[in-house]
């Protein structure tokens, strides 16, 4: 077995923990899942990775994130109004 930079290791590592998290993330919500992620090390030394996946995977994740950016909403929302009344933004005269 060839020997495996730091890098290497890490794109490893990050490639099979983010699988294994889109995985669990895709099952629970019953989405037929066709996902590939491949780690390489980008031009720079970074650890990276390639995502592939199907229509099903890909469209869930899309509405997961827009559900995401509905719930921030929401809650900036509902937080409790500030009124900011002293000091004033400007004097009158």
């Amino acid at each position: 077995m060839p020997y495996l930079s730091d890098s290497d290791r890490q794109a490893l590592r990050l490639a099979s923990e983010l699988r294994r998290r889109m995985q669990g993330w895709l099952n629970q919500r019953g989405v037929p899942v066709s996902l590939l992620v491949s780690p390489f090390v980008d031009r720079t030394g970074q650890a990276s990775v390639l995502i592939r996946m199907n229509t099903h995977a890909a469209l869930a994740l899309i509405a997961g994130f827009e559900e995401q950016r509905f719930q921030a909403r929401k809650q900036r929302l509902c937080a409790p109004y500030q009124v900011r009344i002293w000091p004033p933004n400007e004097e009158r005269v």
